[in-house]
């Protein structure tokens, strides 16, 4: 049988539903279970199809995490232009949904799984990624209004980072944590980094 000929059309939306599925992947199942296999039967595709659009599924996941972005910053943005919430309620609500990503459909990888995808990438592709992830941070606090020199983004990141991968990783990752305080530790982090960007939104306005 003739191999079907793909428009660039067709094959952008290929591509999109492979990183639409890998992000669902993660988010319902973890990467672990998300083999390429797995991801070609959702998508409907053949594996040496796959292989035109991402070398590797470590590839694949770097991509993804790149392409939720936009989604990220676009959720931000209406937090921030919502006339009922302040603006600390605002920043509360998106790092909560960070947070929680896998009720809210955002792909948050675990420790095992980000030590997985970096294993296989190479320095160009992740310093690629590196770079992206901080303009993501860096347009993130320029979205919440700090000044640019307010909040270091790398510091940022770090932060909200570790709040949403250890809260991930309590109690199988971190069995010495107590998951019965999870809730409260991640409500208690939040609270601590607001009150660092309204400090640093206090210095703007002197």
């Amino acid at each position: 049988m003739a191999r079907k000929a793909y428009s660039e059309q067709e094959r952008e939306q290929v591509r999109r539903a492979l990183l639409t599925a890998v992000i669902q992947c993660i988010v319902d199942r973890g990467l672990i279970h998300s083999s390429i296999d797995v991801l070609c039967k959702k998508v409907g595709i053949s594996k040496t199809f796959f292989y035109t659009f991402f070398p590797s599924k470590e590839e694949l996941v770097l991509e993804a995490l790149r392409y939720q972005q936009p989604k990220l910053l676009q959720y931000a943005r209406q937090l921030m232009e919502d006339p009922s919430l302040s603006w600390r309620e605002g920043v509360r609500t998106f790092l909560e949904t960070c947070v929680y990503g896998e009720k809210k459909g955002i792909a948050v990888l675990s420790i095992e799984e980000e030590q997985e995808v970096y294993r296989c990438l190479s320095q160009k592709n992740f310093q690629t990624f590196r770079e992206a992830q901080t303009k993501l941070f860096r347009d993130l606090l320029v979205i919440f209004g700090l000044p640019v020199d307010g909040i270091e983004p790398r510091l940022f990141g770090n932060l909200a980072l570790s709040m949403m991968m250890v809260y991930k990783a309590i109690p199988d990752t971190m069995p010495f944590l107590f998951p019965e305080a999870a809730d409260d530790m991640v409500k208690f982090q939040i609270n601590a980094l607001l009150d660092e960007m309204q400090r640093a939104k206090k210095e703007q306005i002197r």
